[in-house]
């Protein structure tokens, strides 16, 4: 190996561990600050304090006792669908394309897009019950 060969492997060492310790020290100090504002939420319920709604909205309500109207299970199943038939049509345009068969590309991306529509109709029925209503644990 030349000179030139084992410097230029060393810089591109020297980049790629640099890299993954910048990304190792910016998640320690995204978990750490995670951690404090965790700590300060305690400490504020602790001495009797409601925690303000602009930190964490669904906490606050749940705090306060509120609840949303609709299903979450189903928007989420909504989604789901969404995404998985995103995915379907994604699938078989590439089939599509790759294979030269539109055929095989419809018959395979089309079931999954027909799966992603069935997880989205799930959704939308599950959205227009009323939520199951649970018990509190108050007693």
């Amino acid at each position: 190996m030349t000179f030139e060969r084992i410097v230029i492997l060393l810089i591109f060492g020297a980049v790629v561990l640099g890299g993954i310790g910048l990304i190792a020290m910016m998640l320690w100090a995204r978990q750490r600050l995670h951690e404090l504002a965790i700590r300060e939420r305690i400490a504020m319920i602790e001495r009797g304090l409601v925690p303000s709604p602009e930190v964490d909205p669904a906490a606050f309500e749940r705090l306060m006792g509120g609840r949303r109207p609709g299903n979450p299970a189903g928007a989420r199943f909504q989604s789901a669908g969404v995404l998985i038939m995103g995915l379907g049509v994604g699938l078989a345009v590439l089939l599509s394309f790759a294979a030269r068969e539109v055929s095989v590309g419809v018959g395979v991306g089309g079931a999954l897009a027909i799966v992603g529509l069935a997880a989205f109709v799930n959704g939308t029925l599950m959205s227009s019950q009323p939520p199951v209503a649970r018990p509190s644990r108050d007693a």
